[in-house]
Parts: structure tokens; C-alpha cells; sequence
């Protein structure tokens, strides 16, 4: 077969070797971090992890600085200055809501219909 680009030197082999071990040893790390996270909501927040899963409901703890916070919070989301007025500014106008914030990367936002 004739290839369009050139050989692959040893030295850029060994480069590449090195890079994609990296990466796996990187996704293997992510993979036990994802259990731990996993183990760890479901101890301290059952129910808030039912709800919105691992990933979110560990943001939102760490957003608010401990569950305690979160529990006392009078409203689900605390939007910083700019999504919070954007939001308002969408509410007025009847306008799209914005994507982004601490509960938009959860999976039931991503799949409700609107």
C-alpha cells in the first residue's frame, strides 16, 4: 500500500508508546475516581444522588462548601451574577433559559424535551 504520510521513526514510536500509556493509566485513574465518587455519594447523600446523580450532586456540595450548606440553601440553584441575570433577563422576556450552570450537566436536564 502506498501511504500519504512518511514512516514512523523509533523515537517517535517511543513517543507515542509513552502518550498512550499515559492516556490509559489516565482513564483508569478516572474509572476508579467515578466508583470512589460513587461510594462516597451514595453514603453521604442517597437521595440527592438518586436525583441528580454522582458527578452533579458532588458539584453542588462543593459549590455550596459542605452538605449542611447545601440543606440550608433556601433554593435548589445559586446561580453566579452573570447566569443568574441572564436567567431572570430569559424569565421577563419569555425567552430560552440558559444553558449552563451546576444543574445543566445533569442527565435528566440534557434529556427533558422542551
Amino acid at each position: 500500500k502506498i501511504s500519504m504520510g512518511m514512516d514512523i521513526s523509533p523515537i517517535d514510536l517511543i513517543n507515542i508508546q509513552s502518550f498512550t500509556s499515559r492516556i490509559i493509566a489516565l482513564h483508569e485513574y478516572r474509572s476508579k475516581l467515578s466508583t470512589y465518587l460513587g461510594e462516597k455519594m451514595n453514603q453521604c447523600a442517597p437521595n440527592l444522588t438518586a436525583l441528580i446523580g454522582n458527578q452533579v450532586g458532588a458539584r453542588l456540595i462543593a459549590h455550596a462548601g459542605s452538605f449542611d450548606e447545601l440543606s440550608q440553601i433556601p433554593r435548589i440553584y445559586r446561580p453566579n451574577s452573570r447566569s443568574g441575570e441572564s436567567f431572570i433577563q430569559a424569565l421577563k422576556t419569555r425567552g430560552n433559559t440558559p444553558k449552563y450552570g451546576l444543574l445543566f450537566h445533569s442527565t435528566y436536564i440534557g434529556r427533558a424535551k422542551s
